[in-house]
């Protein structure tokens, strides 16, 4: 028997269903050939500080860098709120033991960095020694299903995917878990989940909103004139330089030059995830998570291919199945408008005769869109309008430049016309505004038409929206790193930092400026601390460095950006005075916030100031380690939200408890 481990449970089922073995076991499907099981994104992953937060508290100082990074079953929360421990660890023992019985593993995890991430940590967790291929299913339709599974690839040929996914999971851990922690430990306002590369787009998001509140605009006037070419048409000139003389009527202009140049403007490629979250950010005003929602939904409904992708080719034999494709869009409503152009398909820039593994751009898959609407309605359009895109003719666009002389004065024209519309011919918002050509000749004197005057004033900088930020993050930080682009814009939003107008520019929260304030001017935020590391992560990839001079490397950063955190008085403004370690002889309880710590590094002892939404003032806490308890304190509430006084004493175990009339706590 083989084991096909699936990316989730609605794959596995795609899969049972399209290879006729969909026998229904516990958490599994089976058949004569196949078990069919699925994975848990990152069931498997480094360990994180949620099991050892004591032993790092008490015993060592930040930044947390274990020598090895050892993996575990994830602790990840669930959006309801619910730890997936115990679904995860339940999963695992059913792959185990289907691996148990199993001759052989294929891998049908997400075709991308991270699936392979995802089951290369289950393969090392369990010990396993099976061998196994790598089956790319980027389509959930029974032909793409069956071709996968019935030609998987060696798993060599994704060495690089997981090598890459990693990096960065590494770099995430020694630094991002580490600011993370250090913030935590340190901020008495609460937690800020920032991570190694989302802190420099909060900066990047809050100093262009800074920028245009601090514009100051600047007018400018000109002159304008007007002149006809030999064919009569008019051509509307503007002072290239601030000008405030209007010419005489009678005045001859003079042709200093007139430019041709000719300028190709290639098809688009197809979309991967970022782009089209970006595209659907800029048309429609769609947040990155709704599209990407939208498109995974679309994917399960085998509507479209694998969304969550990095490439934007096809191979050539891909290229011949979607001209298939798109001969069969023609026939609905919302398409047919391309029939007049009468396209002529050709391969473009979207297809790659070199790709050795299959993944590819996001694509329709030709089933019928029956009943789509909304937001799926709206990524669908977008996917196969590029499709049509990219599969045409390059454009071609003359763009001319006139330059002209009249009283002393330079003025200059400027416009574009096609020479052949190519893919800017099948849907009209691809069209540019075209111009007369120009018919002057340079050094001929032409008569005034007419004169007129204008003001040109500075434009402040425009806020980011979705699509121009993930623009600009790809511009910097290049297609390389696209996987993480969007999801820090998800994720900045999700933890509540950053927030849009009804125009979709994005601004922080009042939690995001606080937190902008304290981060400014430090690594955790510095773009190119983001980008050097991206390097070094090339670097790596092309053999240019070693692993441990990576990880070397990583861990100083790690050291530097906590150590800044830590040393910021804006995050644990220190108290009047400092209050004997009631657990040594040698140290004193350093008050951060939420957090009174022994600095004896032998020692270690700490105390939380925070219980039941109360933090102890600094006599409080000096009574509490002193006489093992703090007078009666009010403001403390119940988990039902009720109001109640109480004690804060140090019981019998060392431990701080809550004591009232009415309730004893432990804390």
């Amino acid at each position: 028997m083989i084991t096909i481990i699936a990316q989730n449970q609605q794959a596995a089922l795609a899969i049972a269903r399209a290879t006729e073995n969909d026998e229904i076991g516990n958490r599994y499907y089976y058949g004569a050939k196949y078990y069919i099981t699925w994975a848990i994104h990152r069931m498997v992953e480094i360990t994180t500080p949620r099991g050892i937060a004591s032993y790092w508290f008490r015993n060592q100082s930040f930044p947390n860098l274990p020598k090895y990074l050892t993996l575990s079953v994830t602790t990840r929360t669930s959006n309801d709120g619910t730890q997936l421990t115990q679904e995860a660890a339940t999963q695992l023992d059913t792959i185990k033991t289907l691996l148990a019985k199993s001759d052989s593993i294929i891998v049908a995890t997400a075709p991308t960095q991270e699936g392979e991430l995802t089951f290369r940590y289950l393969y090392a967790y369990l010990n396993c020694t099976l061998p196994y291929r790598r089956a790319i299913i980027s389509e959930l339709t029974v032909k793409g299903i069956n071709r996968a599974i019935s030609f998987p690839m060696d798993p060599e040929n994704f060495d690089k995917w997981y090598t890459a996914a990693r990096l960065r999971d590494e770099a995430d851990w020694y630094i991002g878990v580490n600011a993370r922690r250090a913030l935590a430990f340190a901020a008495g306002r609460g937690t800020y989940q920032i991570g190694r590369t989302s802190a420099s787009v909060l900066k990047m998001i809050q100093e262009r909103n800074i920028e245009i509140a601090n514009f100051e605009s600047a007018t400018s006037g000109h002159t304008t004139i007007a002149v006809k070419d030999s064919e009569g048409n008019i051509f509307p000139m503007c002072s290239i330089e601030p000008n405030s003389l209007t010419p005489k009527s009678t005045s001859e202009v003079n042709i200093l030059s007139v430019e041709k140049k000719e300028v190709k403007v290639k098809t688009p490629k197809l979309y991967n995830l970022v782009t089209l979250q970006t595209e659907a950010a800029r048309v429609f005003g769609l947040s990155p998570q709704r599209t990407y929602d939208a498109a995974v939904a679309l994917y399960y409904r085998k509507l479209i291919s694998y969304p969550v992708v990095a490439g934007s080719t096809v191979s050539q034999r891909k290229y011949q199945e979607c001209r298939k494709v798109l001969d069969k869009m023609l026939a609905y409503t919302n398409y047919a408008s391309v029939a007049y152009a009468q396209m002529d398909v050709a391969p473009g820039r979207s297809v790659d005769k070199t790709s050795p593994m299959g993944t590819h751009g996001i694509v329709a898959t030709g089933v019928p869109p029956l009943v789509i609407k909304d937001d799926l309605s709206k990524v669908y359009h977008l996917i196969v309008k590029r499709m049509y895109q990219a599969f045409s003719k390059d454009a071609v666009i003359n763009r001319y430049n006139v330059v002209a002389e009249c009283e002393g004065v330079r003025y200059q024209w400027a416009g574009e016309a096609y020479k052949a519309k190519g893919w800017h011919s099948l849907f009209p918002d691809a069209t540019i505004k075209t111009s007369a050509t120009p018919k002057f000749s340079t050094g001929e004197s032409v008569e005034l038409f007419s004169v007129g005057s204008c003001t040109k004033k500075s434009v402040a900088p425009k806020g980011y929206t979705d699509d121009t930020l993930i623009e600009e993050l790809l511009k910097v930080r290049g297609s390389y790193q696209s996987f993480t682009i969007a999801k820090d814009v998800v994720h900045l939003e999700t933890v509540g930092l950053i927030e849009r107008d009804a125009w979709g520019t994005i601004s922080l929260t009042t939690k995001g400026k606080l937190l902008y304030s304290i981060i400014k001017d430090m690594k955790i935020a510095d773009l190119s601390v983001v980008l050097n590391t991206d390097e070094l992560m090339r670097q790596v990839m092309n053999g240019k460095l070693s692993r441990s001079a990576f990880e070397t490397s990583i861990k100083n950063l790690a050291c530097d950006i906590t150590a800044e955190i830590l040393a910021s008085a804006k995050l644990y403004p220190r108290m009047e005075e400092d209050i004997p370690c009631p657990h040594c002889s040698e140290g004193v309880m350093k008050t951060f916030g939420r957090v009174a710590k022994c600095d004896n590094p032998g020692c270690g002892h700490y105390i939380f100031r925070q219980f039941y939404g109360v933090t102890l003032s600094h006599d409080e806490l000096a009574a509490l380690i002193n006489d093992r308890k703090t007078p009666e304190i009010s403001g403390f509430k119940s988990w039902s939200g009720k109001p109640f006084k109480a004690r804060v004493i140090i019981n019998q175990a060392g431990n701080p408890q809550v004591v009232s009339k009415n309730k004893s706590e432990n804390i």
